[in-house]
């Protein structure tokens, strides 16, 4: 039976805070788009093609690995307006920022991003997952993260304590997961700070 060696996630980059006002969503060609990455979201999306395929030397961290698979979620057209907070609490996600963060990785392995699952469908995505090879990268809006983790490991526990909550305003940070050898043993988790952008946080979740 088919088991990834290991599953990261990471949240999309940067976003927009109140529509018409700066810092503004961009699309990849310059374009005033709410539902985009704003600059620094941009400018982290290119940083994360280096650090999990660095151009020189090994990966920063050997809890990383070079992805063979990268998920994001589907920007689908859900009908309704997203609140001001710029994430939408129902089923689907008019954001386009998870597929434009790993896009620039995506193109430097040469990997045609998974967008089979939508913001809503964690259960679908994690079950799909389990069913994957090789090492898999998971992009996807912060407030769900935790659904993605708790189908992923079920009733499995964890090598170190995973947070319930990833706060609004962390956007620089993998989560790494390692499936178990055998049934009674726990996964393996680590929360590995990207350490990207001026800014950016060295302590963990």
């Amino acid at each position: 039976m088919a088991m990834p060696t290991r599953v990261m996630i990471i949240r999309h980059g940067e976003k927009p805070l109140v529509k018409r006002q700066v810092p503004f969503g961009l699309t990849f060609d310059g374009q005033e788009d709410w539902e985009s990455l704003t600059i620094r979201g941009w400018q982290r999306a290119g940083a994360l093609a280096d650090l999990f395929k660095p151009a020189r030397g090994s990966l920063q961290d050997p809890n990383l690995g070079v992805p063979d698979l990268i998920y994001a979620s589907n920007p689908v057209n859900t009908g309704v307006d997203v609140p001001a907070s710029g994430e939408d609490d129902d089923e689907g996600s008019k954001s386009k920022r998870p597929l434009q963060t790993i896009t620039p990785l995506a193109a430097k392995l040469m990997i045609d991003p998974n967008l089979t699952f939508a913001k809503g469908e964690e259960k679908l995505l994690a079950e799909d997952i389990l069913t994957r090879s090789g090492k898999v990268l998971v992009c996807w809006q912060h407030e769900k993260i935790h659904k993605i983790v708790e189908h992923l490991l079920r009733t499995a526990s964890s090598t170190n304590p995973i947070p319930q909550v990833w706060p609004s305003d962390r956007f620089d940070i993998v989560w790494a997961f390692t499936p178990p050898s055998t049934v009674t043993e726990p996964w393996g988790f680590v929360q590995v700070p990207q350490r990207l952008l001026n800014g950016d946080k060295e302590s963990v979740i």
